[in-house]
């Protein structure tokens, strides 16, 4: 079964409040499969701002799943395998490393980072 998150649009936010983030598009440009990012899921009575591991990017389309689980009762159903699809326009923040809490920090690795 298909679970329909719906996820902020950061950019067309920070184009209202006249906010060019040019850094943030470069950082975004660089991004490979493994990488994280931080973007917002929305319900209807809360939002939260969460760390997603990219798992492909084609084109413009990214695609990725959750480090964690949500902690708002408004997504429940939604797990670390609900795979997510978004564009850059979604991203929040570029996570400058691996997230801390990860237990096994090799398991989240390219095979060409593993191999070096």
């Amino acid at each position: 079964m298909r679970t329909h998150v719906a996820i902020e649009n950061i950019e067309e936010m920070r184009q209202n409040q006249g906010i060019d983030d040019v850094e943030l598009r470069m950082e975004v440009r660089d991004l490979k499969a493994c990488d994280f990012v931080r973007i917002t899921l929305l319900g209807s009575a809360s939002a939260e701002t969460l760390t997603v591991r990219i798992t492909s990017i084609v084109g413009p389309a990214f695609r990725g799943r959750l480090v964690r689980r949500p902690t708002s009762a408004g997504f429940f159903d939604v797990t670390t395998t609900t795979l997510l699809s978004f564009t850059a326009n979604h991203i929040h923040s570029v996570s400058k490393s691996n997230p801390r809490h990860l237990a096994n920090p090799k398991k989240w690795r390219s095979n060409e980072e593993a191999e070096v």
